[in-house]
């Protein structure tokens, strides 16, 4: 028997719940990439130096990821709309932290640290918030248009420089973070039908509590592996990709507009990919495999390093090897729809390890090597993500499988 009650609240909630997640879910981010636009003008203003804006950088992530599973289950347990402007609300701390109070090393560690808090939180939340106003029917697309927030935050930290902080100063561009963040907070959705989430339930006693995840740990771990190699390429790509270009010859201008061209394309080919595994019924963790392989494939071209490859690998590099991650939520929250907060904060985990990672290995590799090495390694990476891919999907299968002859 279906619940009109509930469900016609839940559809026009959804109507505008998407584009506020995905804008609350860039404000999550945009600490972080924000602390690497502004590259030189922390360096001329503060005296940051390159390696010191990586490792600060690399703390908001370490955090991140550290805290992702814990969050998750906090998420639970605060509902979507809570837990969203919990972590929100820290996110934007942490900017107007930076913007008054930033004039060490240290003290950007810090504040980022809590910025990696808040979005450890806001990613199962937002999933969360997702799976409870949007329709199954409509889902693919909702996430791919959430994990769109991550590659329009770079592209907005990127616009900051010459808008904010070549004008009125740095500090600044922070600021206008956190009226983001205020916006985004004052229009998130209430919860559909004053609940907290479809996963809550009660025990004996009528208290609340959250219900685990429906796959095994091993399971969600292997997702999260699966997640941490396709955003240690991505990580390096996003990191490297325009150094890279001007070092093989184009100029600072052109290899600039690289990474635009890239982040560009990755959002389009996020919002496509949602869309066709919703309408045609892909299973996305199926499609997940082919993105990894294509995107491998694609970095492979990077790796000629010369000019024209510059100019041409980023669209199949970032158009496939960085348009996975909201299928991936995707599955994960299908295979798990007791529990998607929870589960997705476990699966994240490896996803913030990996965007630590790809930036830092990516910096060692290219001192002790070269810009051809890193793309080899990139390559590698989602290649074997792909081939990982496979052996989850095989494995969920087993588990299902057995599940249903007990």
């Amino acid at each position: 028997m279906v619940d009109t009650a509930a469900t016609s609240p839940r559809t026009r909630a959804g109507r505008r719940t998407w584009p506020v997640v995905a804008l609350a879910t860039m404000c999550s981010a945009f600490p972080v990439f924000l602390t690497g636009a502004l590259g030189v003008q922390l360096t001329d203003d503060v005296g940051l130096s390159a390696t010191q804006i990586g490792l600060v950088m690399g703390v908001s992530f370490t955090v991140a990821a550290l805290m992702s599973a814990p969050m998750g289950r906090v998420a639970e347990r605060l509902g979507p709309q809570r837990g969203f402007r919990t972590g929100i609300a820290i996110s934007a701390s942490s900017m107007l932290a930076i913007a008054g109070f930033g004039h060490s090393a240290g003290q950007f560690a810090v504040f980022l640290a809590v910025a990696g808090m808040g979005n450890a939180l806001n990613q199962p939340s937002a999933n969360l918030m997702l799976t409870t106003h949007i329709d199954a029917d409509r889902l693919g697309f909702a996430l791919a248009t959430k994990q769109s927030g991550m590659p329009a935050a770079a592209l907005l930290g990127g616009v900051a420089v010459p808008a904010i902080a070549l004008t009125v100063g740095w500090e600044w561009a922070y600021v206008a973070g956190v009226s983001i963040a205020a916006l985004a907070i004052a229009l998130l959705p209430k919860d559909v039908g004053g609940r907290s989430g479809l996963n809550m339930t009660t025990n004996d006693a009528g208290e609340r509590r959250s219900v685990r995840p429906d796959l095994g740990v091993g399971l969600l771990v292997l997702y999260a592996t699966v997640g941490m190699l396709g955003a240690t390429a991505a990580g390096a790509m996003v990191g490297f990709i325009t150094s890279g270009a001007e070092a093989s010859g184009l100029g600072p201008g052109l290899a600039g507009l690289v990474l635009s061209l890239g982040s560009f394309v990755g959002v389009v080919s996020r919002l496509v990919q949602g869309w066709q595994v919703d309408r045609l019924g892909i299973l996305p963790i199926q499609r997940l495999v082919w993105l990894y392989g294509l995107g491998g494939l694609g970095v492979l071209l990077l790796a000629l390093d010369v000019p024209a490859a510059y100019l041409v690998a980023p669209i199949p590099a970032f158009a496939f090897g960085w348009a996975w991650p909201g299928l991936f939520n995707l599955s994960v929250v299908r295979n798990n729809p007791s529990a998607p907060a929870a589960a997705t904060g476990i699966s994240q985990v490896g996803v913030f390890v990996g965007a630590a990672l790809g930036p830092a290995l990516g910096g060692v590799i290219i001192d002790n090597g070269s810009y051809q090495l890193l793309w080899l390694f990139s390559a590698s990476t989602l290649l074997t993500g792909s081939a990982l891919a496979v052996y989850l999907r095989t494995r969920i299968k087993a588990s299902r499988a057995n599940a249903a002859a007990t």
